[in-house]
């Protein structure tokens, strides 16, 4: 039987533990309610542009371009690029599973695909099974801008 003194420790750790979780709870409502906001804000301006580009379209039917065409490649003449996008760190295990178990997959599928990663778990994964990594990117996502958008893209 544990003591009084054993028990009274647990009360405790079990109490300090809720705190933590209580703490991240707020920080992470925090952070969603932010990201909800940033993407009420851009909505507006992709909405319009849908609509602009599905207007000129519907002007300009005979249009010649490499993104509206519809090619006949085998899958041997494709060029498969890969962006695999991981947390930086940790409660994001079960996505990062999924992403990488994904990107496998492909990977399986596609021998060449070149791999753009995204986040310091993805990078740990693949350059622990010595797969080549054709960029990556490094930098904190916490704030997202149009000049880290535009260096990915």
């Amino acid at each position: 039987m544990a003591s009084t003194k054993e028990i009274k420790d647990r009360i405790s750790s079990v109490r300090d533990t809720l705190k933590i979780t209580n703490a991240m709870y707020l920080i992470s409502s925090s952070k969603l309610k932010k990201a909800k906001k940033a993407l009420a804000e851009t909505e507006p301006f992709f909405y319009s542009l849908q609509r602009a580009v599905t207007r000129l379209l519907r002007h300009v039917p005979e249009m010649t371009s490499p993104f509206f065409e519809d090619e006949d490649l085998h899958d041997e003449e494709k060029k498969v690029g890969l962006l695999v996008v991981t947390a930086d760190k940790g409660l994001a295990g079960a996505y990062n599973h999924n992403v990488l178990k994904v990107m496998e997959e492909e990977l399986a599928k596609y021998k060449d695909a070149k791999i753009y990663c995204m986040g310091q778990i993805g990078k740990h994964y693949l350059e622990a099974k010595g797969i080549a990594i054709d960029t990556e990117f490094n930098f904190v996502v916490q704030n997202p801008n149009l000049s880290r958008a535009r260096s990915i893209t």
